[in-house]
């Protein structure tokens, strides 16, 4: 290009990149951006590896102060209905991102690229990795003792992304499980059956079994417990 040519452009236009070096997607907002977002507290960041787990229910979301970076393989071609319909009725705070590349660990590296510019963007926000591949475990760890709040879950759940939204009744009983938990410590649960068991014990069988499972998600959650692909249970928080 001719010198002068080039210097007569706005500043703006010769700082855009190669359109062949832009990220590939389909962006419904950029993952900081939350209007008509309930806005009390900090933003949660909720980064689904969609490779890894496709079961995703945004409706469940409401106007909390969530944001969804979904992150879609090169060979994923397709979204169910449904969620397609979720997509459109959240105009908010969803984001698309398709990745163009394929390769070993090629979605687990853009993840973890987009979940730093989240974290650089909002350091005082909540970041959730939606993924049962627990490769994603030592950037956790190194992240948490940066002072980031992050956790990973195996599914997409609402009442592990946001335990604080539970019920009062509910959350007095999650606090209490906890409590229990803390004081002991030579008999805890090794496997999430025996939680669960051990969980419905404590309140006498008033407990539902969903109730149950509830808990235990809010657990996961807080970064109290672990949970890996074959149930068993760690306790990190204690």
């Amino acid at each position: 290009m001719n010198q002068n040519k080039a210097a007569n452009k706005p500043d703006d236009e010769r700082r855009q990149p190669p359109a062949q070096a832009q990220e590939r997607g389909r962006h419904w907002s950029h993952p900081t951006s939350h209007a008509g977002m309930e806005l009390q507290g900090p933003v949660h960041h909720v980064l689904v590896d969609f490779e890894n787990v496709q079961a995703v229910d945004l409706g469940s979301l409401g106007d909390k102060p969530v944001a969804v970076t979904l992150l879609l393989g090169r060979m994923q071609k397709r979204l169910e209905v449904g969620l397609v319909q979720q997509l459109l009725q959240r105009p908010s705070g969803v984001r698309l991102i398709e990745m163009g590349v394929s390769g070993k660990n090629a979605l687990d590296l853009a993840l973890a690229y987009h979940l730093g510019k989240a974290a650089a963007a909002d350091p005082g926000g909540c970041f959730h990795i939606i993924s049962r591949d627990r490769d994603y475990d030592p950037l956790i760890a190194h992240l948490k003792q940066a002072g980031i709040k992050i956790w990973r879950h195996d599914t997409f759940s609402i009442q592990a992304i946001l335990p604080e939204g539970k019920p009062a009744a509910t959350a007095g009983k999650i606090e209490i499980v906890a409590n229990r938990l803390r004081r002991s410590t030579t008999n805890r649960p090794k496997r999430k059956s025996t939680l669960l068991s051990h969980i419905r014990a404590q309140f006498q069988g008033r407990l539902k079994d969903s109730e149950a499972g509830e808990i235990v998600a809010a657990l996961v959650g807080r970064g109290i417990i672990g949970i890996d692909s074959k149930d068993k249970v760690t306790y990190p928080g204690f």
